[in-house]
């Protein structure tokens, strides 16, 4: 049985075609959305909550506050990272952040499908004369943050480590922007 040249490549051309768009539909980036339409001008989106980091045998639970602004498209940037309210556990029971700085800010923020990457997470903390340790200054190179509803975004949860360090936590939304802002 002969195969005619002419049929196998048009099969040929037909299944390249189909590969191109499958893979063209696929790559398309999610963008930041305001109430299911594309953002194209400035937002800032208010964050507060909670951040629990672990290292070596202790860790602390702190309070956050976070700012997080975007002009759209897939990508964002924590511009402001606070904490305060810190209680210490293990190693680190009994003693007081004197200093927390987030360093390397703005933070970039990249959006995918269902999820939020957060790269270069970077905080420097000291404490009190007698904790365990002196400054605890740490780089994640990635953070992975999940919206509650990718849609209306009301929480975000976020975990990241390096070797050593674990941070996890999450925000709640500030204000009227809880709920308005997502991403698809």
């Amino acid at each position: 049985m002969k195969i005619d040249k002419r049929l196998l490549l048009a099969g040929l051309a037909v299944a390249i075609a189909m590969s191109a768009s499958v893979s063209t539909s696929s790559a398309s980036a999610s963008v930041w959305k305001d109430h299911g339409v594309n953002i194209t001008s400035l937002i800032e989106i208010g964050l507060s909550g909670g951040e629990l980091f672990e290292t070596g045998s202790g860790g602390m639970s702190c309070e956050i506050h976070a700012t997080l602004t975007t002009k759209g498209g897939s990508m964002g940037e924590i511009v402001k990272y606070k904490t305060n309210g810190c209680t210490g556990f293990g190693n680190l029971a009994g003693c007081t952040v004197v200093t927390s700085e987030a360093l390397g800010l703005p933070w970039t923020v990249d959006v995918n499908t269902s999820d939020l990457t957060i790269t270069g997470w970077h905080v420097r903390r000291t404490f009190n004369p007698g904790c365990a340790v002196a400054e605890i200054d740490k780089t994640i190179a990635s953070v992975t943050a999940t919206p509650d509803v990718s849609t209306s975004i009301s929480e975000i949860e976020f975990i990241g480590e390096t070797t050593g360090y674990k941070v996890f936590g999450s925000f709640t939304v500030d204000g009227t922007n809880k709920g308005t802002y997502g991403i698809g």
